[in-house]
């Protein structure tokens, strides 16, 4: 048998959900259980339940990885306040209480995840990639351990290498002041504009 693998068309959220409840397994491991496919929060993630019964919260987002980012944190915090209630409606959860994972899966890491992920434990994030293999439509999923922003990425593409980050001035102190660096001329008219 040969395999034909082709990269998909774009998907809608929908179609997206409807491709990620079929990989749950690669999200929440072989042997969860799926709580919700559909909460009534923005973006709409799904409830699952992973072996151990830990809550396991997946937002997503076709295009917009920030967007999926900040409904994941808002649908975490409304979780984990309903928690109780959840744990006596989900049989799999079996009353543990547990703090919920959150699972974000976006085309690419969203903007401002590196300083999240350094300090939250229960945050994961996936890419994917749409993919048509022998003419069945499948999602293609990679845990995101090392974050980059897309310009890392592109520079990666192109075989570049960024340029080291500079030091940034520490600011001398004196009794009575503060000196800080000075501001470029697009920075102050930044600031002469607000």
């Amino acid at each position: 048998m040969k395999l034909h693998i082709q990269s998909g068309q774009p998907c809608d959220r929908e179609q997206l959900r409807t491709l990620l409840l079929d990989a749950a397994d690669e999200l929440a491991g072989e042997q969860h259980s799926l709580l919700e496919a559909k909460l009534p929060w923005d973006g709409h993630p799904i409830l699952l339940a992973d072996s151990q019964g830990h809550p396991v919260l997946v937002s997503f987002e076709p295009e917009n990885s920030q967007a999926a980012l900040v409904n994941g944190l808002a649908a975490i915090e409304q979780l984990t306040a309903a928690l109780p209630w959840i744990n006596q409606i989900y049989d799999p959860l079996e009353q543990q209480q547990r703090p919920p994972k959150l699972l974000i899966v976006s085309p690419e890491p969203p903007p401002g995840s590196k300083a999240i992920l350094s300090t939250c434990p229960n945050l994961g994030l996936f890419s994917y990639r749409v993919l048509n293999i022998n003419g069945d439509t499948g999602l293609w999923l990679e845990k995101t351990s090392s974050l980059s922003t897309s310009a890392d990425s592109q520079q990666r593409r192109n075989g570049t290498c960024p340029s080291p980050v500079q030091a940034v001035p520490q600011p001398t102190t004196d009794s009575n002041t503060t000196a800080l660096p000075p501001l470029s001329k697009e920075e102050t008219a930044y600031f002469q504009q607000l």
